[in-house]
């Protein structure tokens, strides 16, 4: 796994000698870029029409009451302090302390029927499908559709949530990014080991040079073709700029930094547009990295409670999340990106005794945007205090089918059995 910032994670050993002396033996983090170039996983020729993704994952678990799905017309106890906004969709709210996506809710799909039974605060439901699965999107849009260009196909901005690279094992593992906020994020795994020098790189195109002339003399096969065609791809990403340009955020302009907030969130949203536009096709944005009092699990108590959503929660997903629809939308490229918004659960209807909301996965909202969804829709509601679905019920799995479907990815295709088994994509949500 790539290692960016402080997370602690899996390091690459480096590139050595001995190594060099190996056709096709560039190392990146237990993995031959030659060989992932080789095996065809690169270049998958699909024909489908693919959109990257970017998962805004609210860690802790956020309250759909006081987002997405707001019951103005229940007691207090279960309505809560806040009320409802109109929002720029005739006959749809949201939550009154989003004011700036009550104005982009035209390109948004609110799934407000989403539900499953573990209350515990476990990612792995919603960002693989199943319990017990840890082989995330990211792993599975990068096996299926690979690389564009020479960028990391799968990138988690944050600490680590359980799943990653799963059953499909350290290829697929993600790049993770502890903190993008810094001047300049270094990416060591992406420069030439320190005991090689430049010039080795062209000592070795010579030499690949007299192999290439000998072939034509004997006629090899196509084998040594491919795999010097994957050396030097595998060459080209450890050469080039781009991928160490992709991640840093000092590029961008203060002010569009600033509109999309001064704090982790923002910027992570702002990296993830700059990582989509550069070739990666899954970026994993975990919502913060501090104490339990800056994630969505508003208890109450000992945590902090209700007063958190207007004081920070809230005001950060909204002026993030906001400007990331509305800079894509501007760069003609929320069509093919696919924004999703959720966490873990949703929170229970009824206030506790410390006036918050505890853990409550029966029935919760979800978010999605761009990916050629057409916006201002709700699929699927709630009962009247929000308890449970009361149409189009949404599991994880019907989630994963779906989501699938939405970046291009036949999920008829015999490779997507262990991902989907027998879940469809949810038919009102695709269309």
């Amino acid at each position: 796994m790539f290692n960016i910032g402080t997370t602690t994670t899996r390091n690459c050993a480096g590139i050595t000698r001995r190594h060099m002396l190996k056709i096709g033996g560039l190392s990146l983090a237990g993995l031959s870029l030659a060989d992932f170039f080789r095996s065809g996983q690169a270049n998958p020729g699909s024909e489908r029409r693919e959109s990257a993704c970017i998962f805004l994952w609210l860690d802790g678990g956020p309250s759909h009451l006081e987002t997405f799905d707001p019951k103005p017309d229940t007691p207090d106890t279960v309505r809560g302090p806040y009320g409802p906004i109109q929002t720029n969709v005739n006959g749809m709210q949201i939550g009154e302390l989003l004011p700036r996506l009550s104005q982009q809710m035209d390109k948004c799909v609110l799934v407000r029927s989403m539900n499953h039974n573990i209350d515990a605060h476990s990612p792995v439901p919603m960002l693989t499908g199943f319990p017990g699965e840890t082989t995330s999107y990211g792993a599975v849009m990068a096996r299926i559709q690979g690389y564009r260009g020479n960028m990391p196909p799968y990138v988690h901005v944050g600490s680590r949530l359980g799943v990653g690279g799963g059953r499909l094992g350290a290829p697929h593992f993600p790049v993770e990014i502890a903190d993008p906020t810094g001047n300049r994020v270094q990416l060591p795994q992406f420069a030439l080991s320190a005991d090689i020098r430049a010039d080795r790189f062209s000592q070795r195109r010579e030499l690949l040079a007299a192999v290439d002339r000998f072939r034509q003399q004997a006629q090899t096969n196509d084998a040594i073709e491919r795999m010097d065609q994957s050396y030097q791809r595998a060459v080209d990403i450890l050469t080039s700029t781009q991928v160490r340009d992709a991640f840093d955020l000092s590029r961008e302009p203060e002010d569009l930094r600033e509109r999309y907030g001064a704090n982790l969130f923002g910027q992570s949203c702002l990296l993830a547009r700059r990582l989509v536009q550069a070739g990666s096709r899954f970026i994993e944005v975990k919502w913060y990295d501090g104490p339990a009092w800056d994630a969505w699990d508003v208890h109450g108590a000992d945590l902090g409670g209700m007063v958190r959503m207007e004081q920070h929660l809230c005001p950060r997903l909204d002026q993030g999340l906001s400007a990331l629809l509305t800079d894509l939308h501007d760069r003609r490229m929320l069509q093919s990106t696919l924004i999703v918004v959720g966490g873990e659960f949703g929170r229970t209807p009824r206030l506790n005794r410390s006036g918050a909301r505890d853990h409550f996965p029966y029935c919760f909202s979800y978010l999605l945007a761009g990916g050629g969804l057409q916006g201002g829709r709700i699929v699927g509601t709630s009962d009247r205090t929000g308890s449970r679905p009361a149409s189009v019920p949404v599991s994880p799995a019907q989630f994963a089918a779906t989501l699938y479907r939405l970046v291009g990815i036949d999920t008829t295709d015999a490779r997507m059995r262990p991902f989907l088994r027998e879940a469809l994509p949810v038919s009102e949500i695709v269309g």
